[in-house]
């Protein structure tokens, strides 16, 4: 990784809200509001209530990313499914100069890293040749297990555009409570286009992340939740649903 700076900051801190083993066991409803979400980070992703396409925040702002393709900010009282946030406050920065793929740009985000275990969030920004999203549609109840609706998925291939992709490398001990591995959500500069990322390649990247050195955990006292059975059996489905097959 080119010209890496670093530099003294507070420590970052995730906020995650709900379980991601829930969101993908079918506990799709949206039990923390926006506004509330936003009092924990102003950085982040996440599924929207009723599994309604995808969270995108940003900069304080709330984005939704429909299965229409349609991405509009969120109004305060919108309510949220599962979300992973934090005040984001970088503490390695790079510039990958050369053109890279979404393979060849997480290795080297992973060869650039000292602690393997840590948590991270990371900002890509830059020009994008080409990426490719999805987005869930508004999903009714009674509602299915995720991975038995990966056909309902919608998406989007964008070429020759520029924005950037949110998102968090976290370890595998986190599996099931969030999402381990890379997970990224896309936003364009125009804030006309995004989703939870597939696929992509570019050029002259921008590569920002902050190492989080502790974890707030918050789930809801809804009923549905709470009678919810942790089975850990949602592990590979976790997995088919980031991919996106």
């Amino acid at each position: 990784m080119n010209t890496i700076r670093q530099k003294e900051k507070k420590p970052n801190i995730l906020y995650n809200y709900g379980i991601s083993e829930a969101l993908i066991g079918g506990l799709y409803e949206g039990t923390i509001s926006v506004k509330n979400l936003r009092e924990k980070g102003n950085f982040g992703l996440g599924a929207p209530g009723m599994l309604d396409g995808e969270l995108t925040i940003l900069d304080g702002k709330a984005y939704q990313t429909k299965a229409n393709g349609e991405t509009t900010i969120l109004k305060d009282d919108k309510m949220i499914a599962f979300s992973s946030v934090t005040f984001f406050e970088p503490d390695l920065v790079s510039h990958i100069n050369t053109f890279t793929d979404q393979h060849s740009l997480c290795q080297i985000i992973v060869n650039s890293l000292v602690n393997y275990n840590a948590m991270y969030a990371i900002r890509i920004s830059g020009n994008f040749n080409y990426i490719k999203t999805r987005a869930f549609p508004l999903i009714e109840a009674p509602f299915p297990v995720l991975s038995s609706i990966m056909d309902r998925q919608r998406i989007f291939e964008y070429e020759h555009t520029s924005g950037i992709l949110v998102g968090y490398l976290l370890p595998e001990y986190l599996n099931g409570i969030s999402i381990s591995g890379f997970h990224f959500h896309f936003l364009s500069s125009d804030k006309k286009q995004g989703g939870h990322v597939l696929d992509f390649t570019g050029e002259n990247l921008k590569v920002e992340i902050a190492e989080l050195r502790s974890m707030e955990l918050e789930v809801s006292s809804d009923r549905n939740f709470q009678q919810f059975r942790f089975r850990n059996k949602y592990n590979e489905d976790l997995a088919k649903v980031g991919r996106g097959y």
